[in-house]
């Protein structure tokens, strides 16, 4: 196998004048300009890039502006040109007698391996560095390859090889968040990278390894690295879509921050779910309408950017599409501020308020009250939060009311605890009082759910990682879609604890997604439970 680590350009990397990192995007188109380059742009496309298509407002045209039509042109003329290029290489390698392999990292512009026509590069694979459950699937789903490899971490590296460290644990935590998305969308290979002979001063990290790819091969032997069975589909609707699956809310590797984590978490959430995932895009929407095989669309991300959609929302082809849809029977799930529009329009924020039950206050309408409907904190949503004693006692106490009505005041309930929110979204209310308020915090809406037409509508103002919101969201998305029914069957009583269904395999295995032992019930299709003690990071298997 000949592996292109680099091929032609590296995502956007700059620096200051303290040789501090000043501007990072791994999407970043930012550093491919050259002199030559925009010439050969203006005579294919007719007209010549400024330093705004590029800089845009001091943005550099980030992954989380909405995309314009410079940008745009610009991706599809520097992937014309490169995969030229590649195809070039991937035919010497072939030559030689070789496969050839691309690094999906440090330099991979030009090359979207999820954008139409990769398949004709001739790479017979891809490799990648698995940082969680997402960047995996990033990985395991790339079209048009033989097979694809996972670069798992820790790599073997002094900044971890140190005395005194112990490398295995992170090596078990990585591998923890690879297990539940490879039974979802299985890697051929699996591999690290560094110095081995840091990793050889270190036997417990080698036998920790050793073990890793012991369970790694076993899960192939049982399922001939078929995909466990997904049960719902679910599509993510941002302005990207399929080109690039996998890479919402991203900055840079796996590395979430203050701003983007209440979103990545939906997608390390699905990465590992018993779903099916695609990724559309408003222009998909707009063009052929919603395929008939969606059960769920998810939109959420901050306002005004490329995960909520910005001025998109200003076509009424688009909203009367979504809403006929939903009241047909469809499903559709907001987070944080979907489908806002920086500007008001029809004296919304979010343009689905109707379809969610939810808007946003921003200062136009304050002259409008708002009132909040009775809180329910029991439901089929929100049946695995745990609720805490004291906490159940004030709610009763207060009548399951937030007094927050009108102009005035009021501090609220606190929200029972279980479920992590992230940021809040101040200012959220419900748009009437039949929407149906699961969780909220001191007037502004949390959780809730609201029945349109003969479909269903759900929001939530934010969704960080962690097994009790993953726990959540799957509820939601059953919820939403009228499939509370097909639910129990393979579910786990503990949401540390996930079920993968392997039906070709006849298996079905439990997992434990923690460092410390778990224990858990799971109930099959026939009524009966079957009971798992399961040691730290463990996997166990059973027939169906």
């Amino acid at each position: 196998v000949v592996r292109f680590t680099t091929f032609f350009y590296q995502f956007t990397l700059l620096f200051d004048q303290k040789q501090r990192e000043k501007v990072v995007d791994w999407f970043g188109c930012a550093c491919t300009v050259s002199p030559a380059a925009l010439d050969d742009f203006e005579k294919e496309y007719g007209y010549r890039l400024r330093p705004e298509d590029f800089v845009d407002g001091g943005a550099y045209n980030s992954a989380w502006r909405v995309p314009r039509k410079a940008q745009r042109d610009w991706i599809d003329f520097l992937s014309g040109f490169v995969r030229t290029n590649v195809k070039k290489l991937a035919d010497m390698s072939h030559a030689a007698g070789k496969e050839a392999m691309m690094f999906l990292g440090d330099q991979w512009i030009g090359t979207e391996p999820y954008k139409d026509g990769f398949e004709d590069l001739g790479l017979d694979a891809v490799v990648g560095s698995i940082g969680d459950g997402t960047t995996t699937r990033m990985i395991a789903d790339i079209p048009g390859v033989k097979y694809t490899e996972g670069r798992f971490l820790p790599y073997f590296f002094p900044d971890t090889f140190y005395e005194g460290n112990d490398p295995s644990i992170e090596g078990l935590d990585n591998w923890r968040k690879a297990r539940r998305a490879i039974l979802r969308s299985p890697i051929s290979r699996m591999g690290y990278g560094g110095y081995l002979s840091l990793a050889a001063k270190f036997p417990k990290f080698v036998d920790t390894v050793t073990h890793i790819a012991d369970e790694f091969r076993d899960i192939h032997d049982r399922t001939g690295g078929v995909a466990a069975e997904g049960e719902l589909n679910v599509a993510i609707l941002n302005s990207w879509g399929k080109m690039r699956s996998w890479m919402a809310f991203t900055v840079a590797h796996a590395l979430p921050n203050k701003q983007t984590y209440s979103y990545y978490g939906i997608l390390e959430s699905l990465s590992g779910m018993r779903v099916n995932v695609r990724f559309i895009s408003f222009d998909d929407v707009l063009e052929h309408g919603v395929a008939d095989d969606i059960d769920v669309i998810i939109n959420g991300g901050p306002v005004d950017t490329a995960f909520t959609g910005g001025d998109v929302w200003k076509n009424p082809k688009l909203t009367e599409t979504l809403r006929a849809w939903v009241r047909g029977g469809g499903a559709f799930v907001g987070v944080g501020e979907p489908s806002s529009l920086a500007r008001f329009q029809a004296g919304r924020f979010f343009q689905l308020a109707d379809v969610l039950g939810v808007d946003e206050e921003r200062y136009q309408t304050l002259s409008v009250d708002k009132y909040f409907p009775t809180v329910t904190p029991e439901h089929f949503i929100t049946a695995d939060v745990h609720v805490d004693p004291a906490a159940r006692e004030a709610w009763e106490k207060a009548g399951y009311r937030i007094p927050l009505s009108g102009c005035g005041g009021g501090q609220g309930i606190k929200p029972l605890g279980g479920i992590d929110f992230g940021e809040p979204i101040a200012n959220t209310f419900p748009v009437n009082e039949d929407v149906t308020l699961l969780r909220a915090d001191g007037g502004q809406v949390q959780l809730a759910v609201n029945e349109y037409g003969k479909g269903r509508g759900v929001y939530v103002s934010g969704l960080p990682y962690s097994a009790a919101n993953a726990r959540l969201l799957e509820r939601i998305l059953f919820w939403a879609s009228h499939n509370e029914d097909k639910y129990t069957a393979y579910s786990s009583t503990n949401p540390e604890c996930e079920v993968a269904v392997f039906p070709d395999a006849g298996q079905y295995c439990v997992i434990n997604n923690t460092d410390r032992p778990q224990s858990t019930d799971v109930a099959l299709p026939d009524g009966s439970i079957e009971h798992f003690d399961l040691d730290q990071s463990a996997i166990a298997w059973r027939n169906l």
